[in-house]
């Protein structure tokens, strides 16, 4: 009764969302934060993303972002983040070898792609490659320092304050932010090292330009929206003409996720055109994926398409011209950058698996060790495996397992075959693969509905690596690695309120002090923050940014000095 409630609550909830859309209400539209917009190639640009709707109100409506990094109208990075309550933060690695220059940061979702690339939000980062020549400041005349569209410390009596205003390295110090509404949806607060170019405009004055355009939006629903996750988009392809489409309404496609624990299978919805989405959830990180289309003969495959925009209109991008009197603060950032790297824990950084969504023991299960073990795979199947079974059809080899048929049970000819996790639906590779290699084989007896398709069982092969190597596919089935989506990410920081951390011989290089993108106030009016200084000296900048739930946007800056 409780799921059958939940399933009513999220039809009625998409219900009124589709409505307004219907109607032209429904304009989804996204804010991007980032911990600060000069960067150095090879730094990470951290960054807080939040949707709402046309009037500023905080929509909880997509579940995935898409960010691109582009160079005039080509996109040289792009990632995706996890979107949960309508805001997600992500990590954004600048390469090593990306030129100087200003750079667009553009972030949107699918559904904001009906009404077409004016609405995405745009903001301009700066990067400095320091590791190339040309990025060498000219001789110009020194610029004027920042200039700030919103008040130092204050904005709409928000206040934010450190509690001194000179830290020594090293330091504990504490960030005091009073004034708060009791109603926040979402806040966030980072510490980074004072910009070296100046601030012409806010990037909050820029989305109340952008957030307000609305648009004749088609009713096709070309880009559907990521409600429930990740949307993966393919097209079938004839492997013989190399054409998409296939008129062939037998054609089965299916997505599984190989070397991971547990069995996650994805039918997938094609269209006349050949065009095949997935609908998945619960995905994150880079792992490998595997295509598979059922009745195809080898004649058809499935191509993973891109889900980004990647190219756009045009912008020309103004020359970065730097002051020579910023080249000692820039070889200081640039060295501990290095440092910083060097030293840094790789084992912080996120790690992500996807979750086994097919929690059912199998009906038996076969530690090929603690058997007799046979040279091929029929021995095995001969001797040990109970309601599974090869046989010959039309010169092929196929699998059969028990499946249910009323209250008897029989041979079903359609099983779900999975060797690590790849689909395989030439079963010969089954037949022809080593059985030394594999550590265990499961059987479950059917019906089996995965992903909305229905199969006469599940043959599960499980080798020793989980690598699923030596498997020949067939040319209908295709393994790739694909890149997930981003789960919230969190910059882990020392501690030095303690003295003994104070004297660790390990170098302390950020430049950016305190990342936080989710603070919780708890309905307070006023929070303190503790942050921790590093071995940099100079101005550093405190930004907070948040949005209530009746729209109000949240935004103050204030400025310290270590020495």
């Amino acid at each position: 009764m409780k799921r059958y409630f939940c399933c009513l609550l999220l039809i009625s909830v998409v219900g009124q969302l589709f409505g307004q859309y219907g109607r032209g209400k429904l304009h989804e539209r996204m804010y991007v934060q980032t911990d600060k917009q000069l960067y150095l190639a090879g730094e990470p640009v951290l960054m807080k993303l939040l949707t709402v709707d046309a009037e500023q109100i905080p929509l909880v409506f997509s579940k995935v972002a898409y960010v691109e990094l582009v160079n005039d109208s080509v996109a040289r990075i792009q990632i995706k983040v996890e979107l949960t309550n309508g805001t997600g933060a992500g990590r954004m690695l600048l390469p090593a070898d990306l030129p100087t220059g200003y750079y667009r940061l553009i972030a949107y979702t699918q559904f904001m792609r009906n009404e077409g690339t004016d609405i995405f939000f745009e903001k301009n980062i700066a990067v400095v490659n320091t590791f190339q020549s040309g990025y060498h400041p000219v001789e110009t005349e020194p610029t004027s320092p920042p200039v700030l569209s919103v008040g130092e410390g204050e904005e709409k009596g928000i206040l934010l304050h450190p509690d001194k205003a000179t830290y020594p390295t090293r330091a504990h110090g504490e960030l005091s932010i009073s004034g708060l509404p009791e109603n926040i949806h979402t806040l966030s607060v980072s510490v980074a090292g004072k910009e070296l170019l100046p601030v012409i405009e806010s990037d909050i004055s820029l989305f109340r330009k952008t957030r307000t355009k609305k648009t004749n939006t088609a009713h096709n629903m070309e880009f559907l929206p990521e409600y429930e996750g990740h949307i993966i988009t393919g097209k079938i392809v004839d492997n013989q003409t190399g054409k998409t489409g296939s008129d062939d309404v037998l054609l089965a496609p299916g997505l599984t996720f190989p070397a991971g624990e547990g069995i996650r299978f994805f039918a997938g919805q094609k269209s006349k055109t050949g065009n095949v989405r997935f609908f998945t959830s619960g995905i994150s990180g880079t792992k490998e994926i595997a295509t598979v289309v059922y009745h195809a003969d080898d004649k058809y495959r499935i191509d993973i398409q891109s889900p980004f925009v990647s190219r756009y209109a045009p912008e020309p991008m103004s020359v970065l011209r730097i002051d020579s009197t910023y080249y000692d603060r820039l070889l200081a950032r640039s060295v501990a950058l290095q440092v910083f790297r060097y030293f840094s824990d790789s084992s912080s950084e996120n790690q992500n698996v996807s979750e086994s969504y097919f929690k059912m023991d199998p009906s038996w299960s076969y530690p090929l060790d603690e058997y007799t073990r046979f040279t091929t795979m029929r021995e095995i199947f001969i001797e040990f495996i109970v309601g599974a079974r090869f046989r010959r059809n039309s010169g092929k080899q196929e699998i059969s397992v028990y499946t249910k048929r009323g209250s008897n049970y029989d041979y079903g000819t359609m099983p779900l075959v999975l060797l690590d996790g790849a689909p395989v639906a030439d079963h010969d590779a089954i037949y022809n693969y080593d059985p030394l290699a594999v550590e265990r084989i499961n059987i479950y007896y059917g019906p089996c509905v995965m992903g909305g398709f229905l199969f006469d069982g599940i043959v599960e092969l499980l080798t020793y690596r989980r690598l699923h190597t030596d498997l020949n596919l067939s040319r209908s089935s295709q393994i790739i690695a694909y890149e997930g989506t981003q789960p919230p990410y969190r910059l882990i920081t020392p501690d030095y309120s303690e003295g003994k951390n104070r004297q660790s011989r390990v170098p302390d290089r950020r430049h950016t002090l305190l990342w936080n993108p989710d603070v919780h106030t708890d309905g307070k009016n006023s929070i303190r923050l503790p942050f921790d200084t590093s071995d940099l000296t100079g101005e550093f900048q405190a930004t907070v940014e948040g949005i209530t739930n009746d729209g109000e946007m949240i935004h103050a800056t204030s400025f310290f000095t270590v020495e």
